[in-house]
C-alpha cells in the first residue's frame, strides 16, 4: 500500500512538474515580448513560451520565438509551448495542429502561423479562413523562410510611424 501511494505521488509530481510553473501564469510572469516589446496579453492567441533549462521566456508570436531560438542556440530547450488559437491556453507546440496562412493577419509576420490543440479546430479554421494544415516543424521552417521579409516589413512600418509622428 505504501509503495502504491509513493508511486502515485511520484508519478503525479513528475507529470505536474513536466511543465514550467510559469505556464499557468505565463502572461503575468512574462507580460511583454523581449524581442519586440508587444503586450503578450493582447496577443494571447499567438503567444509562445520557450522553457529553456536556464528559465522560461515568453514571446508574442512564433516569429519572435524563432528569432530567440536562433540567437540563443547555445541554450538547452526543455519544451516549447504555443497558445491554442481557439482557447488561448498554452499547449506543447510540437503536438499542436498548425495552420499556415489564411485570411487572418499574422502576428509579426505577413503569413500567419496558428497552433491548435484539436485537429477539428484547425480543420474548421482552414475551412472558414483558408491556409493549410502543418506540423510544428513546418510552421517553424515557414517562420525562418519568412523572417527577412517580415523584419523588413516591421522596420518599414516603424519608420513610417516615426515619420508620421514628426509631421
Amino acid at each position: 500500500m505504501k509503495t502504491t501511494m509513493f508511486f502515485i505521488v511520484f508519478v503525479s509530481f513528475f507529470i505536474i512538474g513536466s511543465a514550467p510553473a510559469s505556464v499557468a501564469d505565463d502572461i503575468r510572469d512574462h507580460p511583454r515580448c523581449p524581442t519586440c516589446n508587444m503586450d503578450r496579453r493582447e496577443y494571447a492567441h499567438s503567444r509562445m513560451l520557450i522553457d529553456y533549462r536556464e528559465g522560461p521566456v515568453g514571446f508574442c508570436s512564433i516569429h519572435c520565438a524563432g528569432a530567440d531560438l536562433a540567437v540563443n542556440r547555445h541554450k538547452t530547450v526543455k519544451e516549447i509551448f504555443a497558445a491554442d488559437y481557439a482557447t488561448k491556453r498554452l499547449i506543447p507546440a510540437k503536438s499542436a495542429f498548425w495552420v499556415i496562412g489564411g485570411d487572418r493577419g499574422g502576428v509579426m509576420t505577413q503569413r500567419a502561423k496558428w497552433a491548435f490543440e484539436k485537429r477539428a479546430d484547425a480543420e474548421a479554421f482552414v475551412k472558414d479562413h483558408g491556409g493549410g494544415p502543418a506540423t510544428y516543424e513546418d510552421a517553424m521552417k515557414a517562420t525562418f523562410d519568412d523572417m527577412y521579409a517580415d523584419i523588413k516589413a516591421v522596420r518599414k512600418k516603424a519608420l513610417d510611424r516615426k515619420a508620421r509622428e514628426k509631421s
